[in-house]
């Protein structure tokens, strides 16, 4: 009867995984390729490069038209069970995603710099999680904003979420924020850059640290100096960009415990005894991963392993995220007000302006690099 049971679960699994999967395959086999040849505004690959239009965000906006449209607002009964994988997916995409990075790469930017780095993420961070009280955000809410604007958006919110108990709601609001005001900066840090008569070197570090999505940060970069060769901003920028991403996972354990902390308080129990109980492991998952990249014991950058590795997370995470995108009822967005939006922004201003104010003080015009 028992193993009966588990194979009816297993059975009503297939059909709503069958549709994440079968989406997912639709976009990255000829979506995304059609999105990276079709010409707009005169650019290859517009679509991709400015509106950051990857198959992560399709994924989302995808699952987001079947909630919405397709399903009428309520995902069907016979697609349920296999949506709420959506979860499991994207935890496991989160330990693999520890594969990207490796500590050695803190050796390429020097000792200044990385305390630059480290006190504007966590310096953002606490900014946010101050400001998000004061606002009267959720703390939910908060933490997912704190990781999106202190690291790099996108991942650093997805590896934050489970954690502390966002809504794919939260979630939404903190990506779209974060993208949207990407794309504005992107477009007006080269001119600010050029008026400034700001080095390649400066420029990437201050882009590397203000921008905060990867995507981003790579196109501005090319934006100010197209050139790709050492001692340029894409350079620059990348490599100031790393050092940040490879502080997710501490940046998640901090904001994680900032939040159980407030659960503690409101249980009146121990921080240790509550963490313990709840206090997600794929996290240490991710820190686990990025160690053995560290090490090299997953290959060196570039072997087969890594390649298979990167592919497979790759469809991890996409297929949790169009499940995540069918669980993001835009009615909830429209009630979650204008909080989200102004936190993303106040603090997008203040580390986008501090950094600009800090490179010109203190960052000489050539880098050591």
């Amino acid at each position: 009867m028992e193993d009966k049971s588990i194979f009816s679960k297993l059975l009503a699994i297939i059909p709503g995984l069958a549709v994440m999967v079968g989406t997912l395959y639709v976009l990255r086999m000829y979506v995304e390729p059609w999105m990276n040849e079709v010409v707009v505004f005169g650019s290859k690959g517009w679509l991709v490069k400015v509106m950051s239009l990857n198959y992560i965000l399709l994924s989302i906006l995808t699952g987001m038209f079947y909630r919405n449209v397709l399903f009428a607002g309520k995902i069907p009964g016979w697609a349920e069970d296999g949506f709420r994988t959506t979860r499991l997916f994207i935890k496991i995409g989160v330990i693999m995603l520890g594969s990207l990075y490796t500590f050695d790469k803190l050796l390429k930017v020097g000792g200044v710099a990385i305390v630059l780095i480290v006190s504007f993420v966590f310096g953002t961070v606490i900014f946010i999680m101050w400001l998000g009280k004061r606002l009267g955000a959720d703390r939910s809410v908060t933490s997912v904003m704190a990781a999106a604007c202190g690291v790099c958006g996108v991942s650093a919110s997805v590896a934050t979420a489970p954690g502390v108990r966002a809504k794919p709601v939260d979630l939404a609001m903190a990506i779209a924020t974060i993208l949207g005001f990407g794309i504005v900066s992107m477009f007006v840090s080269p001119y600010i850059g050029k008026a400034l008569n700001l080095s390649d070197y400066q420029f990437g570090a201050w882009v590397g640290t203000g921008i905060l999505n990867s995507g981003q940060v790579l196109a501005t970069c090319l934006a100010f100096n197209p050139n790709f060769a050492p001692g340029t901003a894409v350079a620059y920028g990348e490599i100031w960009n790393v050092v940040r991403v490879i502080s997710i996972p501490f940046v998640v354990f901090f904001i994680t415990a900032w939040y159980w902390k407030g659960e503690a308080d409101a249980e009146h129990v121990s921080l240790s005894t509550i963490i313990a109980s709840k206090f997600p492991i794929f996290v240490l998952g991710f820190i686990g991963m990025t160690a053995l990249s560290s090490l090299h014991i997953l290959g060196a950058e570039g072997s087969e392993t890594l390649h298979l590795m990167r592919q497979v997370m790759a469809w991890v995470f996409g297929i949790g995220l169009v499940g995540l995108g069918a669980y993001i009822d835009v009615r909830e967005m429209k009630a979650a007000g204008g909080t989200p939006l102004r936190i993303g922004v106040i603090a997008g201003l203040v580390k986008y302006v501090l950094a600009l104010i800090i490179i010109l003080a203190f960052i000489p015009k050539e880098g050591a690099f």
